[in-house]
């Protein structure tokens, strides 16, 4: 496979089978090197193979299998996106997480669409990288704030589409405060509201998107294009 650099692992941890095994796709090798050495630290990730282009990534997906792939937009040859979108045509379960430099509204809605289950800043945090790589391992989605603010904050009135019934004012207040990072607690303290309060709107929240957390809720919106 050309282009293709296999990260270092250790034998003891190769043959863990609860071990998070990840696939980097990134065309830059200080950065590529960078993400595995921070998921170097953690006993229940391992780095299976780095790799440089879009074709290389589908061509490690279906050799390793892993549970997750962390993958640049731009790659050499077939991009980031397109590779995400050909892993989910050949059916294969790897989730697929954008780390990108690029945080603006329309390469977020693309990758949603392509299929990636997170996306992150390369400015990424390490435990906020470690989070979403647990989170998108387990099934869940993971969105960071930096990613979703500007996103809520192109949210208007959400009109009846595909069925989804329109947010109140407070709700959407309270989404794009979950945007943020804030904790229930927080979201209360900055809108004035009771802790209960904002339970029962977050409830209502998710049942009008059909979803049972933030990240699903962003994407549901973004998926049924409820975004102006």
């Amino acid at each position: 496979m050309s282009d293709v650099r296999t990260a270092p692992t250790g034998p003891a941890a190769a043959a863990d089978a609860g071990l998070i095994h990840i696939v980097i796709a990134e065309d830059h090798g200080v950065v590529a090197d960078g993400v595995a050495t921070m998921l170097s630290f953690e006993d229940d990730m391992e780095v299976v193979e780095i790799v440089t282009s879009g074709e290389d990534l589908v061509a490690s997906v279906e050799e390793h299998q892993p549970q997750v792939a962390l993958v640049d937009v731009n790659l050499i040859g077939m991009d980031g996106l397109a590779a995400v979108r050909e892993i989910g045509v050949r059916g294969l379960a790897t989730q697929t997480v954008a780390l990108t430099m690029f945080t603006d509204h329309d390469t977020v809605t693309r990758a949603v669409a392509a299929g990636v289950a997170g996306y992150l800043p390369k400015n990424v945090r390490r435990e906020e990288l470690v989070q979403a790589v647990r989170a998108v391992a387990s099934g869940k989605g993971f969105l960071h704030p930096d990613v979703t603010r500007p996103f809520l904050e192109r949210v208007g009135p959400l009109a009846m589409h595909a069925g989804l019934d329109q947010l109140s004012k407070r709700e959407q207040e309270v989404l794009e405060q979950l945007a943020t990072g804030k904790s229930t607690r927080e979201i209360a303290e900055t809108l004035g509201l009771g802790d209960e309060t904002v339970k029962s709107h977050l409830s209502k929240l998710y049942a009008k998107l059909k979803a049972t957390d933030r990240v699903q809720a962003v994407v549901i919106a973004m998926r049924h294009g409820l975004v102006r």
